[in-house]
């Protein structure tokens, strides 16, 4: 019959200390990557309406800057360059372009053709383009609804867009967070399978 000795139990007792401790790593990383990707999912499908279209309507065309006080001049030449501008929450600007020479009378509609989370958005800014200081001549948050400021309409057509929503996601601080633990478990995960 076989004795064992103390100093055998002791060291049986250490060399499945690290392995169950390796096996508690993993399945820990294992949930913070499962957490990471649903967070992931659920957080990106909130932040997934986009501007697609911003049309901008004056309600007063008499109303509406002209670009020259000077008379004899064609009304055509003296009809505004507006310029709309979408200001983000991080401080970016998203210049969508001038209109120049046009009545905003009928409405004027400018296309993202690289959609915006609403959530990234602060304002959306009309001016006047100008070459040396462009005038603003309104300011507004988005809304679902119509709205109106300073003689002007401002209406949105949104869309959903899950890759909008992913790419808002991770520029949020909650997004780098969720990015920076799931590399980290990864990584554990990873050092866990060599070890067990």
């Amino acid at each position: 019959m076989k004795t064992v000795s103390p100093s055998d139990e002791s060291n049986a007792a250490t060399a499945t200390k690290p392995t169950s401790a390796w096996r508690l790593c993993s399945w820990v990383c294992v949930s913070v990557v499962i957490l990471s990707v649903a967070s992931c999912i659920v957080l990106s499908i909130f932040q997934s309406v986009a501007i697609t279209d911003i049309t901008v309507t004056a309600i007063d065309p008499l109303a509406e800057p002209k670009d020259h006080g000077v008379p004899f001049l064609k009304q055509v030449e003296a009809l505004p360059d507006y310029e709309l501008r979408l200001r983000l929450r991080h401080g970016g600007t998203v210049n969508l372009g001038a209109k120049p020479n046009s009545s905003a009378a009928g409405g004027l509609t400018w296309h993202l053709y690289q959609p915006v989370s609403v959530r990234g958005v602060s304002t959306i800014r009309l001016q006047e383009q100008d070459k040396l200081i462009s005038d603003a001549l309104a300011e507004v948050e988005y809304s679902d609804a119509p709205i109106t400021q300073n003689g002007y309409r401002f209406a949105f057509v949104t869309e959903r867009s899950y890759a909008t929503g992913l790419e808002t996601f991770f520029d949020l601080p909650i997004g780098k967070a969720i990015a920076a633990g799931f590399t980290i478990a990864i990584f554990l995960l990873i050092l866990s399978f060599f070890a067990v």
